[in-house]
Parts: structure tokens; C-alpha cells; sequence
């Protein structure tokens, strides 16, 4: 299973629509696609003070279960003052260390302009690695202009191609069986 993981509340999202794109490529690759509303599913913050040992079913212990269960990721967020949301933010810093051990995790921002949503997806990069994790070459750094037909929704298109067969090429890590 590849976990995509939305950090938008936004029902409507650009990051939202990307993310779906690129569920829908890799489950024509063969994978299964696992959306994970962080809004929907996940939308209380995190206890600190659980994070040692989260109490089965809580939130935490219910995100790092699916972590643990992923051959590999995508990340989507929106670009909020050239950073990625808090609501990614809250839920990554309640995994593991390890949660993302060995696993390539695909990264889509989408921002008012190109240059924040390429600074969000490189801000990704570091907690991808201290989560043990590969973020893939290419990332995917958007705006809702490139979802218009035409050669910014092919340019758009050619990258979430090229995420997705990174994101599948990458050698299977038998996910935990938690």
C-alpha cells in the first residue's frame, strides 16, 4: 500500500487534487492507494504526552499503524507562508524516528507561486530523511494555474509520470505487519 497523506483542511484543495493524481498513477501502476484526510481522520491534535506510548486507538497510535503498514508515501501540503501546514507538521512530528525507514515518500506542494511551493517540498526533504525515509528526485511544485488545460497541466502531468514511477521502481521493504 502507498499512503498519500493530505495536509490540507480544505475540501477543495490544489494539494488535494494533485495528491488524487497521483494516486490515480500509481494505482495504474499496480499499487494500492491509501488517502489519509488528516482533516477528516486525524483532526485533533496530537498529546504530547501520549507519544511514548499512544493508547490503542488514538490518533497517533492509528497514523504511525498505517506508517508501519506503507511500502512507501506521498505527502501533499499547502504552501502557507513559504512553509508546509501545520496539519502535516502536528501529525509527522507524532511518528517515529524510523516510521519512514527505507521507504521512498513522494512530496507535492501547492502554493500561490512556484518558488514557496519548491521551498515547502525541500523542507519535506529533511523530515523525510529524519523519519529514515527516501524522498524521491523529483517533487512535484504546483499552483492552480497548472491545472488548466494546456502546457502547464501537460508540464504537471509529466511530473506527477515521473513521481510515480520513481515512487514504484523504488525496491519493496515488506511493510510491518502491525
Amino acid at each position: 500500500m502507498i499512503l498519500g497523506i493530505l495536509g490540507s483542511a480544505a475540501k477543495d484543495s490544489v494539494s488535494r487534487e494533485i495528491l488524487l493524481r497521483a494516486g490515480e498513477r500509481l494505482t495504474r501502476g499496480g499499487s494500492r492507494f491509501r488517502l489519509v484526510d488528516l482533516a477528516v481522520e486525524f483532526p485533533e491534535a496530537h498529546r504530547l504526552e501520549e507519544y511514548d506510548e499512544p493508547p490503542p486507538g488514538s490518533q497517533t497510535a492509528q497514523l504511525r499503524a498505517l506508517a508501519a503498514r506503507c511500502e512507501a508515501a506521498v505527502l501533499a501540503t499547502p504552501v502557507y507562508h513559504g512553509s508546509y501546514s501545520a496539519l502535516l507538521k502536528n501529525a509527522l512530528d507524532h511518528l517515529t524516528g524510523d516510521a519512514l525507514a527505507g521507504r521512498p515518500v513522494g512530496l507535492i506542494a501547492a502554493g500561490g507561486g512556484p518558488r514557496g511551493a519548491g521551498t515547502a517540498c525541500d523542507q519535506l526533504r529533511t523530515v523525510v530523511r529524519a523519519l529514515g525515509g527516501w524522498a524521491a528526485p523529483t517533487h512535484v511544485a504546483t499552483t492552480a494555474a497548472d491545472l488548466v488545460s494546456g502546457p502547464a497541466l501537460d508540464f504537471l502531468d509529466a511530473r506527477l509520470d515521473a513521481l510515480a514511477a520513481e515512487l514504484l521502481s523504488f525496491p519493496a521493504r515488506a511493510p510491518d505487519s502491525s
